[in-house]
């Protein structure tokens, strides 16, 4: 009998030095260096969107204006009128969406939608130029 309680003890040992090493090992993983690098490769896949609106109150007028898009810029010259708005994307973190009008003081806002979310108002600005990066 004395052999077959030896074996339990040693083995009942064993199991729980096992166990203990486990909980070690699993309980040493710095859980926020993970969670960093999911949310760097989920970024790397987001794409924006960005929604420009150019607009002036009766009887002002706007013309001859510019803004950033992904394949470059956009222009518009000698074109009179008193809203213009273009949704331009995807885009990645980090583009700067800028606006520039040349003739009048039109009200300019700068709209960015990320992946599938809506848009959401990112800078409005009375004057003749606007901008803001993509940083969320």
């Amino acid at each position: 009998m004395k052999p077959h309680f030896l074996r339990q003890s040693i083995l009942t040992k064993t199991l729980m030095i096992i166990s203990v090493l486990i909980i070690f090992i699993f309980s040493s993983c710095n859980k926020e260096e993970i969670k960093i690098d999911d949310n760097n490769e989920t970024a790397m896949n987001d794409n924006y969107y960005v929604k420009y609106v150019i607009s002036s109150s009766y009887p002002r007028i706007f013309s001859n204006w510019s803004v950033t898009t992904p394949q470059g810029n956009y222009t518009k010259n000698n074109y009179q009128t008193r809203h213009w708005e273009e949704t331009y994307g995807p885009v990645k973190k980090g583009f700067n969406c800028k606006v520039q009008v040349e003739n009048g003081e039109p009200t300019v806002a700068i709209y960015v939608a990320k992946n599938q979310e809506p848009f959401a108002l990112k800078t409005t600005r009375t004057g003749q130029s606007a901008s803001y990066i993509i940083d969320f």
